[in-house]
């Protein structure tokens, strides 16, 4: 359950796994650790769980202030698509928190976070019906819950007879919808999984490429760097540092 912001606050929340559906002022947002969403004082929040992976969660509180000029501006579109630089950002700041900081720091590292947060791109208009708009994004939102649900691990054949469709129609929708391709989506949920696990102090890189599919360790690292800019090996350093970063 989230309450709704004070005054002059803008809540950002982002996700370190799991994911849930929420719709903010009537839009359908699948929030996952690829994409967060932004409230503000009167917005109307509801939430399901279509994916059956426990959800875990960061809610921060910005006040106006303090983070004015970072803030994204008010839309009726609440997404807040989470890059890899966002998303260690987020992970950093978790890190540290939990190793014990000042409020000065958290401020600062918080200031850093906005600063690497992108803004919402919106979605291209393609003059297709309604019904086929709607259609497409629900397939789009099914897909992703069975991708969080897991393993991440599974076939593109194995998704498509999940989700009900040929590989070939998932892998254009989804790529229609979002902008990208799936596997460029798995890609970032697997790297994602990976820095979380990091985290939590799982050390070994054979175990985690077999866990989430890569082909072996180098080509778990090879991915994690396109994504992040960083080898894993830094990322894990990073997580576990409490020092200023």
């Amino acid at each position: 359950m989230v309450s709704e912001p004070e005054v002059g606050v803008t809540r950002m929340l982002l996700v370190r796994s799991g994911g849930f559906l929420a719709r903010v002022n009537g839009r359908e947002v699948f929030t996952d650790p690829v994409t967060g969403f932004v409230l503000r004082q009167g917005d109307e929040v509801a939430f399901a769980h279509p994916a059956h992976t426990r959800d875990v969660s960061t809610m921060l509180d910005l006040g106006q202030d303090v983070y004015g000029d970072l803030l994204p501006p008010p839309a009726r579109d609440p997404v807040v698509p989470v890059t890899a630089a966002l998303d260690l950002a987020h992970r950093r700041l978790v890190s540290a928190c939990r190793a014990g900081i000042d409020r000065f720091e958290v401020a600062e590292r918080v200031h850093h976070l906005l600063t690497t947060a992108p803004t919402a791109h919106a979605p291209a208009r393609t003059g297709r019906r309604a019904a086929t708009v709607r259609a497409h994004r629900r397939l789009v939102e099914h897909t992703r819950a069975v991708l969080i649900d897991g393993p991440l691990t599974v076939s593109l054949e194995e998704l498509g007879r999940q989700v009900g469709c040929s590989p070939f129609h998932l892998s254009r929708v989804f790529h229609r919808v979002t902008g990208q391709t799936l596997n460029h989506y798995r890609n970032q949920l697997r790297v994602r999984a990976v820095a979380e696990d990091l985290a939590e102090g799982d050390s070994s890189l054979r175990t985690l490429a077999a866990t989430y599919g890569f082909a072996d360790q180098a080509h778990l690292t090879r991915v994690f760097r396109q994504h992040t800019g960083q080898v894993p090996s830094a990322v894990r350093a990073m997580l576990r540092s409490a020092g200023p970063g």
